[in-house]
């Protein structure tokens, strides 16, 4: 256990000494100001309401689909291909640490990562809110609270598949490439053949909408959710499989 936190803690500090994870911090930070700044803007034009008690939630759907899955692509590479391509990866393994320890270890700062990611967007657009005049009543805040819950989950499944495909590279832009293309490809798929969405863990980037619709049965939701855990579960296995017979 001791060999595992101290990874995990080096891992989460080499993702915050690496300039593109203080970038995506800092744009996490400031898009959602710059959005609320121009629909303010755009308001006496266009008869938008700037800041509503949903605006939590409406960035997070944007974040969802767009601005989570480029950040876990692009911290997966530097993670897993960067590493084996810099060689650096044979320096972790001669650590007195277990194979499983290191790549236990990198999984879990990625979802550190992500965990951050959303608590980054959830305050700064609660203080966005706050600020112009909006109050949430409790009943809001639980609801809040389950979709970015919801949304670690979805994005956590995502992570896990990402990091099982980023194991067949040795190279962090051929599978940034790759994994963009698969991406895109997957969200396309479900306009050609409808029975994908409910097999791909792309199609639940908005699955944090359905907690906060009160016509989705209980059922339904856990369901999708123990979809999304297995989902977590097969892709790290398999993913921990092919890394543990790497040559670093």
């Amino acid at each position: 256990m001791q060999s595992f936190r101290a990874g995990f803690v080096n891992e989460v500090w080499l993702m915050v000494y690496r300039k593109k994870g203080a970038a995506f911090i800092l744009v996490s930070a400031l898009l959602p100001v710059l959005l609320a700044l121009g629909l303010s803007r755009l308001q006496p034009y266009l008869g938008l309401m700037a800041i509503s008690g949903s605006f939590p939630v409406q960035m997070l759907s944007l974040y969802a689909a767009f601005w989570l899955p480029l950040f876990i692509i692009s911290t997966t590479a530097d993670l897993f291909p960067n590493e084996v391509a810099s060689r650096t990866l044979k320096l972790a393994f001669l650590r007195p640490n277990t194979r499983l320890q290191v790549f236990l270890s990198k999984v879990a700062a990625l979802g550190a990562g992500i965990a951050a990611q959303l608590a980054v967007l959830g305050i700064v657009t609660l203080l966005i809110q706050a600020i112009a005049g909006s109050s949430i009543p409790l009943s809001e805040w639980v609801k809040i609270g389950l979709a970015y819950a919801a949304a670690f989950l979805a994005m956590l499944a995502l992570s896990a598949l990402f990091v099982f495909v980023s194991q067949w590279f040795r190279s962090a832009g051929g599978f940034i490439v790759f994994a963009i293309f698969l991406y895109v490809a997957a969200k396309i798929a479900p306009f050609f053949v409808g029975s994908v969405s409910a097999f791909s863990p792309f199609s639940y980037t908005g699955w944090h909408v359905l907690w906060l619709s009160g016509t989705v049965s209980a059922g339904k939701l856990v369901t999708s959710g123990l979809f999304l855990l297995s989902c977590c579960g097969l892709f790290f296995s398999l993913g921990y499989y092919i890394f543990d017979r790497k040559e670093g």
